[in-house]
C-alpha cells in the first residue's frame, strides 16, 4: 500500500515539474519574437498568476503583443497547442 502511494505521489510530482519544461528555456510559441529578458519576465508573470481568470487575461494580452510583433516582422505564428492556464489549473497552481 505504501509503495503504491509513493509511486502515485512521485508520478504526480513529476508531472507538475514537467508541466512547462519548454518555458524554462524559452521554447514556447512566440518566444522567437521576444528578447531573453522578455521571456524571463513572461515566465515569471505566468507563474505568479493566482487565478485562472487572471491567467487567461494575461495570456490574451500576451497574444495581442505576439500577433502585433509577428505582423511587424512578417512571420506567421504557429497554431496554439495547449493552454498553460488550463495546465496550471489542473495542477492546482491557479484556481
Amino acid at each position: 500500500m505504501k509503495r503504491t502511494l509513493l509511486v502515485v505521489l512521485l508520478a504526480v510530482a513529476s508531472q507538475a515539474a514537467n508541466a512547462f519544461p519548454s518555458y524554462a528555456t524559452g521554447g514556447f510559441r512566440g518566444a522567437n519574437l521576444m528578447s531573453s529578458d522578455e521571456i524571463k519576465e513572461h515566465v515569471s508573470q505566468l507563474f505568479a498568476m493566482k487565478s485562472f481568470d487572471q491567467c487567461e487575461a494575461y495570456m490574451d494580452a500576451h497574444e495581442v503583443v505576439l500577433q502585433k510583433r509577428a505582423l511587424e516582422q512578417h512571420v506567421t505564428l504557429p497554431e496554439k497547442t495547449g493552454d498553460p492556464c488550463k495546465v496550471m489549473r489542473f495542477f492546482g497552481r491557479v484556481k
